[in-house]
C-alpha cells in the first residue's frame, strides 16, 4: 500500500507553486506524514536560485499522477535457471502462495515462466510426453536429481530414448525385457546388471547397492552404457527421474511481461485479457524485477496527492483526477475541483501559496527554521512581484516581515536578488512556461504570463506569431498572454484563437501597443478581465 503523500504544483510551474510544494511537503514530514515534493514541469531560474540559495533540493519531476508498476511492492522476483531441472524448481516453489517461478538466462534475463500447474501436467499427461522430455535429461542431472552418483562414465555420449523399465534381478525376468537405449532400474545384482549391459541398456541406475563390480563396470565402458547409483529405492526412483529434466524444455516461453514503467491501470486492462494470476515484471533488458499478482493489482491505491498552488484538473499534472487528492492549498478561484472522497481543502484570498503554508506551519505550532522561512519568503515576493501586485494583503506583509526575521535576511536584498533572475530574456521561449488553462463559460482559455525587464515591438511581434502557431496545434479557443514589464509597472496583453476578437480593445496588436499600467495579476486581473469578456 502505497502512503506516501506526492506534493505537486500545477503544470508549467512558477515559483510560488515549486516553493510551496517543497515547503508543504517539509510540513507534512515535520507532522508524521510520508511527503516528497513534485513539479510538474522544469523549474524556472527564480526558484531555482531559491533552493540552492536555502539548501534544498529540487523537487521530482512527476510527469503523471498514475502509478507505475516500478513504484509499487511488487511479489519478490523467484526464479530458476534455463538449465535447472524440474526438481530445483519444484524445491523453489515449496511456499503455497508462490506456485510460480520465472525462468532466466545465466545474465538474470528473462526466458520463460514455470507453474507448479505446469509441472503437474507432466505427470498427468501420456507416457509420450515423459519419454520426450527424458530424451533430453543430461546424465549429471540425473544423477543429482536422485540424490546419486555417477559411477561409470563412458567416452561415448549418452544414449538414451527417454523410455524407463523397472527390472526385477533374477535371469529369467532381465532376459524377457527389451532395454535397448532405455533407463533401466534394477537392483543390486552384479549379473542381472551385466546381462542388461550386454543387452544395449542406455543408461543402467542402481538402487539398493553403493558400489558397482568390477565386471558390471568393466562391461559399461566397453558398452558405451553409464551407471549412476541413486541414493532411493526403486519407486522413489523412478518418480524423480522425470524430475531431472531441465526446465527449458517444460517452460512457457515469451510469457506475457509488463514493463516496470507501465502504469498500473494499464497493467489491469492487460490482465484482463490474459487472466493469469501473476505477470513478470521486467526493465529494458528483461532482467526480472518481480511479478505483479492479479489480486494485489486489482486492490492497489492511486497515487495519493497534495495540490499546491491550483485546483483544477486541469491544471494539475496530467492523469491528476486519476490521483486520491487528500488535500488543496491554494489561492486561486475554485475550478471545478470534484474530489471522491473529503479532503483538506485550504483555499484564501492571499498573495501566494507560500503564504498560506507559513500561517499553516504557524498554526501547528511547528517552529520555522530559517532556510524554511527564507523559502516560504521567497515564494511570497515572486507570486506578489515584490509585493506589488494587486493581489497582495496585509496579511502577507505583516508575514513576510517575520518571515525575514527568522530567516535572517532583508526583504529588499531578497527581492531584489530573485526578481533579478526572473525576467525573461526570450519571449517566445517562454511562452509555456507560465501557461495555465481555464474552463471560462465553456470556453478552452489559456493564460500565459511572462516577466521581462524590457519588451520590443519585434519580440512582441514574435510572441504573437509564436501564440497563433500555438493555438493552431491546441486548438485552444483563446491563448491570451500578459507580457509584464517590471521596471513599467504594467504588462502587454496578447490575444491568439477564434476568440482573440473578444479582447481587441484592450490587447496589443502587430500595429499598436498598448501597455496595461498596473495590470500585474493573472488571477486578480487578467482572468476576471478575461471572464468578462465572455461572459
Amino acid at each position: 500500500m502505497i502512503k506516501t503523500l506526492y506534493v505537486c504544483g500545477h503544470r508549467n510551474p512558477d515559483a510560488d507553486s515549486i516553493l510551496s510544494a517543497v515547503a508543504t511537503a517539509e510540513l507534512c514530514r515535520l507532522t508524521g506524514h510520508a511527503a516528497v515534493a513534485c513539479r510538474a514541469g522544469s523549474v524556472p531560474a527564480d526558484a531555482a536560485w531559491v533552493l540552492k540559495h536555502f539548501g534544498f533540493d529540487f523537487p521530482q519531476l512527476l510527469e503523471d499522477a498514475r502509478l507505475s508498476l516500478q513504484e509499487i511492492q511488487l511479489s519478490p522476483a523467484r526464479s530458476c535457471r534455463a538449465i535447472d531441472t524440474i526438481f530445483d524448481a519444484l524445491q523453489s516453489m515449496n511456499d503455497p502462495d508462490r506456485p510460480y517461478l520465472g525462468v532466466t538466462d545465466e545474465e538474470g534475463r528473462l526466458l520463460g515462466m514455470v507453474t507448479r500447474n505446469d509441472l503437474a501436467d507432466i505427470g498427468m499427461q501420456d507416457t509420450a510426453l515423459g519419454i520426450r522430455l527424458l530424451q533430453t535429461a543430461r546424465l549429471e542431472d540425473i544423477a543429482r536429481t536422485l540424490s546419486g552418483t555417477v559411477a561409470v562414465t563412458p567416452e561415448a555420449p549418452l544414449h538414451i530414448d527417454g523410455r524407463v523399465s523397472i527390472v526385477a534381478w533374477s535371469d529369467h525376468s532381465v532376459s524377457r525385457y527389451e532395454v535397448k537405449d532405455r533407463i533401466v532400474i534394477v537392483g543390486d545384482s552384479p549379473e542381472a546388471q551385466l546381462k542388461l549391459v550386454e543387452q544395449g541398456a542406455g543408461l543402467l541406475v542402481l538402487v539398493w547397492t553403493d558400489r558397482v563390480d568390477p565386471a558390471v563396470r568393466q562391461a559399461a565402458l566397453e558398452y558405451g552404457c553409464p551407471v549412476v547409483i541413486s541414493g532411493h529405492g526403486s519407486m522413489n526412483t523412478s518418480r524423480y527421474l522425470y524430475f531431472s529434466v531441465q526446465i527449458r524444455h517444460v517452460m512457457t516461453p515469451d510469457p506475457v511481461t509488463f514493463r516496470r514503467t507501465l502504469f498500473v491501470q494499464e497493467a489491469i486492462r492487460e490482465m484482463r485479457r490474459h487472466r493469469y494470476r501473476a505477470y513478470p515484471v521486467v526493465d529494458d533488458e528483461m532482467h526480472l524485477l518481480g511479478f505483479l499478482e492479479t489480486d494485489a493489482a486489482l486492490n492497489f491505491q492511486e497515487r495519493k496527492m497534495i495540490r499546491v498552488d491550483h485546483n483544477e484538473d486541469g491544471q494539475s499534472v496530467k492523469n491528476g483526477s486519476l490521483a486520491r487528492v487528500q488535500a488543496v492549498i491554494d489561492h486561486h478561484r475554485v475550478g471545478g475541483f470534484l474530489s471522491r472522497e473529503p479532503v483538506f481543502y485550504r483555499c484564501e484570498i492571499l498573495g501566494s501559496t507560500c503564504t498560506i503554508v507559513a500561517r499553516l506551519c504557524l498554526e501547528a505550532g511547528i517552529p520555522l527554521r530559517p532556510a524554511m522561512a527564507g523559502l516560504l519568503l521567497s515564494g511570497m515576493i515572486c507570486d506578489t512581484l515584490g509585493f506589488r501586485s494587486p493581489t497582495t494583503t496585509e496579511t502577507d506583509r505583516q508575514l513576510a516581515e517575520y518571515l525575514a526575521n527568522q530567516a535572517g535576511v532583508d526583504i529588499s536584498w531578497l527581492e531584489q536578488e530573485i526578481l533579478s533572475r526572473g525576467g525573461s530574456t526570450d519571449l517566445v521561449q517562454d511562452l509555456e512556461s507560465d501557461l495555465k488553462q481555464f474552463d471560462v463559460s465553456g470556453h478552452d482559455v489559456r493564460i500565459a504570463q511572462i516577466l521581462t525587464g524590457d519588451a520590443s515591438r519585434q519580440e512582441l511581434d514574435a510572441l504573437l506569431d509564436a501564440m497563433e502557431d500555438y493555438v493552431a496545434a491546441s486548438g485552444t479557443e483563446l491563448l491570451v498572454t500578459a507580457v509584464t514589464v517590471l521596471p513599467l509597472g504594467g504588462s502587454y496583453l496578447l490575444a491568439a484563437g477564434d476568440l482573440a476578437w473578444t479582447l481587441s480593445d484592450v490587447t496589443s496588436s502587430r500595429m499598436q501597443l498598448r501597455l496595461q499600467e498596473d495590470l500585474l495579476s493573472r488571477k486578480k486581473q487578467i482572468l476576471p478581465l478575461v471572464s468578462e469578456k465572455l461572459g
